[in-house]
């Protein structure tokens, strides 16, 4: 008899980090359970972004299925390429999210009646996705970070959007299983009240930092489990890279630092378009000072999108076309949608510094032992894994790069390099042990 998991909240091969943290996910499953039969929801707002998010996955093995508690921007077919949408766009989407919730709170609720009169208004596909649940060994919470909320009035929403595959196997008394995740800020109240609700009638819940780990200790009374990011434990590509870099204008002879970027919108923020703009232009500044100090700068578009507020390419594009054309010859451009998340770890080991938005691939250069700077944003993850792993001092705040700082670091780094690379020696230690320790652990809820 196959065990079957679904794992949540989506897959998308376009974003390398995520695709890890799948990948890891099940592999992790593929140690609890004998026999696994692996679901993944499928992503994308029209065939092409399906198609696109799904592929490399596909390829593994592992069977997609609709969702069916639907993103706004999905149903209502949006490929728009604006980093900000307009207000217009999130008042259709409102009146989305409402019917969404009408239909979706009849199907978790415990009266069978209610739940035909949900189960109605699904379409065929996701009547096959809904008759999985019962099915189900275990729902299992990928490894990552979706649980924040920073007081906007639709805060609550996207809660109970990322909550409700929970919630319908909570229906269906299936176990849910949360792997190592980063929670918090939840500034929305009653955000807060439905993930202490939701997540507390999980059979496993763990967090991939400390700071997390104070946050539902102290914010929602939880007391959860800690391990290392997912990411951590990703092996990767066994081919090399050098010749794929060297025909992109990689010059291995010399010094290299790479830098992934990231339109963010600085949610929470007044003078969010400011803060922006003075993120890319403080990156400008910072890549012409090392060019200057003898380096080559790869610009990496680490994801791909699907939205715009996660296609990398816009923000590096922009940081690109800011850089002196005298400085541009040591400048390089990395973007390719054929890469899967093991071979852009092997990319990784080529540089001499990494200097990471995207936190992922911050940890996949940790894992090639290449020191990493990394610019935080959005919740807890990026301070507090580098404070687990012991080095605090290499993160800023996206809110507060600049360029000046971000040299003292790269100063720093040259200068304490061995110091650095043996934190991460020491952290990577820990990590075979820890993943054996979170299986047996996971073997015995089942």
């Amino acid at each position: 008899m196959k065990n079957k998991i679904l794992v949540v909240p989506g897959n998308t091969d376009l974003n390398r980090g995520d695709q890890a943290l799948v990948w890891e996910s099940i592999r992790v499953f593929e140690d609890v359970f004998p026999n696994l039969e692996v679901y993944l929801y499928e992503s994308g707002a029209n065939e092409k972004e399906k198609t696109l998010q799904k592929a490399q996955s596909l390829n593994m093995g592992f069977e997609f299925i609709p969702r069916i508690l639907q993103h706004p921007r999905v149903k209502s077919g949006n490929t728009s390429q604006e980093i900000n949408y307009s207000k217009l766009v999130y008042i259709k989407w409102g009146f989305t999210a409402v019917f969404d919730l009408f239909t979706t709170l009849l199907l978790i609720s415990p009266f069978s009646f209610f739940n035909a009169i949900g189960k109605a208004c699904l379409s065929k596909d996701q009547k096959k996705s809904l008759a999985l649940f019962p099915q189900l060994s275990a729902l299992v919470v990928k490894g990552g970070g979706f649980l924040h909320s920073y007081g906007k009035i639709y805060d609550a929403y996207v809660m109970y959007y990322f909550l409700f595959d929970l919630m319908l196997a909570h229906r269906y008394k299936v176990k849910t299983i949360i792997l190592p995740n980063s929670v918090g800020p939840l500034k929305n109240k009653l955000a807060k009240y439905l993930v202490k609700k939701v997540i507390s009638k999980s059979s496993f819940i763990s967090v991939r930092e400390d700071v997390s780990k104070k946050f539902l200790s102290d914010k929602l009374h939880l007391d959860v489990k800690t391990y290392p990011d997912l990411g951590f434990f990703l092996k990767s590509s066994s081919e090399s890279m050098e010749e794929y870099l060297a025909s992109k204008g990689f010059d291995k002879t010399k010094k290299n630092i790479a830098i992934t970027l990231r339109p963010y919108r600085f949610d929470g923020y007044a003078n969010a378009d400011e803060l922006y703009a003075a993120y890319l232009n403080q990156l400008s500044g910072f890549i012409s000072d090392q060019v200057d100090r003898g380096y080559r700068i790869s610009l990496v578009a680490h994801t791909l999108g699907p939205s715009a507020h996660e296609d990398d390419r816009i923000a590096l594009k922009e940081v690109l076309n800011a850089i002196d054309s005298s400085k541009k010859d040591s400048v390089i451009y990395l973007e390719d949608f054929d890469l899967n998340c093991k071979q852009m770890q092997k990319i990784y080991s080529y540089y001499d510094i990494l200097v990471g938005t995207r936190f992922h691939s911050v940890i996949f250069a940790l894992n090639e032992h290449t020191p990493a700077i990394a610019i935080a944003y959005g919740g807890n993850k990026s301070y507090g894994i580098m404070k687990d792993i012991d080095v605090p001092e290499y993160v800023l705040g996206i809110e507060s790069v600049t360029a000046a700082n971000l040299n003292k670091l790269v100063e720093k780094l040259e200068t304490e390099r061995t110091h650095y690379l043996g934190k991460i020696a020491d952290y990577q230690i820990r990590l075979e042990k820890e993943r054996t320790k979170l299986v047996k652990e996971l073997q015995s809820i089942f």
